[in-house]
């Protein structure tokens, strides 16, 4: 009975420590903002499937955010073996949302990888300015009008994102 025991939490184990695993082992896009959102929300993901920046809801899923006043790591993950070209981020429809502070966004596929951290996300993306404004020396995004619905967006800037994801794809 005990070797029954042994192996059964040997097997457990092993599946617990290989769940950590799974987005890089797999073709998993996997993008993991490193942010303070305070106050509970949601991210629409947005992408396309070529180098255009035609963005539609067809091409879009959401991400719910617990709020905090901490750093937090949010983690998408785009649907297996989807490889989009450009990815826009909308930061929430929570109108109440404070000022968003982004400190790193990391962008893995497999086993390669890509950190945009500071001024890096703003040379890769850019912001609508439109409904967006950014505090270059805080990092923090907000709302252009605080009552508008549609949070702050970041779009990718020219092809800049274009080559860093096609990177994670090539072979080499």
């Amino acid at each position: 009975m005990k070797v029954i025991k042994s192996i059964s939490f040997l097997v457990v184990l092993l599946l617990f420590f290989n769940c950590d695993n799974i987005s890089q082992t797999n073709n998993q896009l996997v993008v993991n903002i490193d942010a303070v959102i305070q106050k509970s929300d949601s991210i629409n993901v947005y992408y396309t499937m070529s180098k255009d920046i035609n963005f539609t809801d067809t091409l879009s899923f959401w991400k719910k955010v617990n709020g905090s006043k901490k750093n937090q790591k949010i983690e998408i993950v785009f649907p297996d073996s989807i490889q989009p070209k450009q990815i826009r981020l909308d930061f929430g429809r929570n109108i109440k949302q404070p000022d968003i502070v982004i400190n790193k966004i990391s962008i893995s596929y497999k086993k390669k990888s890509i950190t945009l951290q500071a001024k890096e996300i703003f040379y890769t993306f850019r912001i609508d300015e439109s409904n967006t404004v950014f505090d270059k020396l805080t990092g923090s995004i907000r709302r252009k009008n605080p009552k508008q619905l549609i949070g702050p967006s970041l779009y990718p800037k020219g092809d800049k994102l274009y080559k860093k994801l096609n990177q994670l794809y090539s072979v080499n």
